[in-house]
């Protein structure tokens, strides 16, 4: 009897020191830069042009260390109770998904043309498979053990320093300002002036930095409208506009159109789950009016602020006047719907029916890529109109600037290894050797990653890595959903989980990388947490 309580009580420590080490490095490793020198081999891409030899990174390097060390710790500790304390690990399917997604992220590895890039990535990126076991590491820690309710809120808060910091680049880049011209900033990153090129925030590109703006925004709005303490409401606004602020001050089209899409869900649950109705109205008003001030300030500063902001709503327009009436149409019917049916067997009908249809989509579009290649192949003057030269891809990828292009390569590659994939990171080594346009975009520079977290994990580690990480994903939709329905009124269970719902809509834009992956696997272990302790 005593050993057992001794047992619990060690489990109990190790299960905090875990908690505080996860903690530590959410906080951390999206901030952290410092000067490092690697000798590269080519092909990598430098100026536009593929280049051996030394390279500098600020970015990256230090980041996926902490990733390893940290991910170390935790699995050495969370070991320590399974092995030496006999914690029990419950079998739940989640389990199982995460299996099929490491076994897909080996088998890549094993497999790989470039097996060293494969497991620890490439230079400038340091996400190899290596990286990707730590992910998993971090998020099955989570997910099976117990956290107390008093420390979710330090898992949102731990980002302010981050925000605070890019906003602040963000901002003053827009203002025509670059910080790296300031010798305590090169001192700060180890450059000491070796450093150049331009400094928009410490995610190494805009891009990044406006996919992390706008899961922080949709974490931090969500939380403004299930938070009762007025005191902390304060606060949860100013983490609102600031990452709304830095999202749009990237510059990027990605973060706006992830915001775009997940605020109406995000006041859909705060009315359901907040009884002051009236609160939930006041403090959206509130914060769409400060923002849409700065909105305005910094277009006035900057007009590509508008471009890659507002300017997509009349892009979509150009293309079809009937896509934002109908995106708008679909929302509305499915709220509509599930009034009247069962909800649950509403969600599973809609989600099979929406995977097969992507699924068929796919196919029939990668099937077409390889046939119109072929034909190509066999008569290089054949009077076939290619895809890509057709009018609506035309528009498509001027919208995506360029990325349906990149898409369409990717997927090349993808059909020359289709279960096992290529290995995560090697991109630039195969696509080089294979692309009939030197690996040049349609706008003069190089294709370095496709451009899109689905693609690129079908990319790196095959339809079994990929089916893995869908399976992750809807596990965690699925449970989001069905505590929505019941009216399961957990508050931080709705905030992770937009949180992580919101890291998957940008995914659509974006590859995935250390420095942000860390929210995801973050916040989906939080998630599963609640989810898991729920159907016990």
């Amino acid at each position: 009897m005593l050993n057992k309580y001794y047992a619990e009580s060690k489990i109990e420590l190790i299960n905090k020191i875990i908690m505080f080490i996860s903690l530590f490095m959410l906080g951390i490793i999206p901030i952290i830069m410092y000067k490092h020198i690697s000798i590269s081999y080519s092909p990598v891409f430098l100026n536009n042009s593929y280049a051996t030899g030394e390279k500098l990174d600020i970015f990256n390097f230090y980041k996926t260390m902490t990733l390893y060390l940290g991910t170390g710790a935790i699995f050495t500790l969370f070991m320590y109770k399974v092995v030496a304390l006999k914690e029990e690990i419950k079998v739940n399917k989640l389990n199982i998904i995460v299996l099929i997604l490491a076994v897909g992220i080996m088998l890549s590895s094993l497999l790989s043309e470039y097996k060293d890039i494969a497991l620890f990535g490439n230079f400038d990126r340091y996400e190899g498979s290596l990286a990707w076991f730590c992910y998993l590491t971090i998020f099955f820690a989570l997910y099976n053990m117990d956290i107390e309710e008093k420390y979710y809120k330090f898992f949102y808060f731990i980002l302010f320093p981050f925000l605070i910091i890019n906003t602040i680049l963000s901002v003053v880049k827009v203002f025509g300002f670059d910080v790296l011209q300031l010798k305590f900033v090169q001192a700060m990153i180890g450059a000491n002036g070796a450093a150049g090129g331009e400094f928009f925030t410490t995610l190494y590109h805009f891009n990044f930095g406006s996919a992390a703006g706008a899961v922080i925004f949709s974490v931090s709005f969500m939380y403004l409208l299930l938070e009762e303490d007025k005191k902390r409401k304060i606060l949860l606004l100013v983490g609102t506009v600031l990452s709304f602020t830095m999202t749009i001050s990237l510059i990027s089209s990605g973060g706006f159109i992830t915001m775009l899409l997940i605020t109406p869900i995000i006041l859909v649950l705060g009315f359901r789950f907040t009884d002051d109705k009236k609160s939930v109205f006041k403090w959206t008003c509130i914060m769409i009016d400060i923002n849409a001030v700065i909105s305005i300030i910094l277009m006035k500063i900057n007009s590509k602020v508008y471009e890659e902001s507002f300017a997509i709503l009349v892009k979509m327009h150009k293309i079809s006047p009937i896509i934002i009436p109908l995106v708008i149409f679909i929302f509305g019917s499915l709220l509509i719907f599930m009034k009247f049916i069962n909800e649950k067997k509403f969600f599973n009908t809609v989600s099979i029916v929406t995977v097969v249809f992507l699924s068929i989509s796919i196919f029939l579009y990668s099937h077409n890529l390889n046939k119109e290649n072929k034909l190509i192949e066999e008569n290089s003057q054949t009077s076939i109109v290619r895809m890509r030269d057709k009018e609506i891809f035309k528009k498509i990828n001027e919208m995506s600037t360029d990325r349906l292009n990149i898409w369409t390569k990717t997927i090349d590659l993808i059909n020359d290894k289709p279960i096992v994939g290529h290995g995560f990171d090697t991109f630039p080594y195969v696509f080089l050797s294979t692309d009939k346009d030197g690996g040049i975009s349609t706008y003069g520079e190089v294709i370095d990653k496709p451009h899109n977290w689905y693609i690129s994990m079908a990319y790196g580690s095959g339809l079994i890595g990929l089916i893995g990480l869908i399976g992750v994903i809807f596990y965690l939709i699925r449970g989001f959903y069905y505590n929505c329905i019941d009216k399961e009124n957990d508050k931080y269970l709705y905030v992770f989980a937009i949180g992580m719902i919101a890291y998957v809509i940008q995914g659509l834009f974006n590859d995935s990388f250390v420095g942000t992956s860390i929210l995801f696997w973050t916040f989906s272990g939080l998630c599963a947490n609640k989810i898991i302790r729920k159907i016990d």
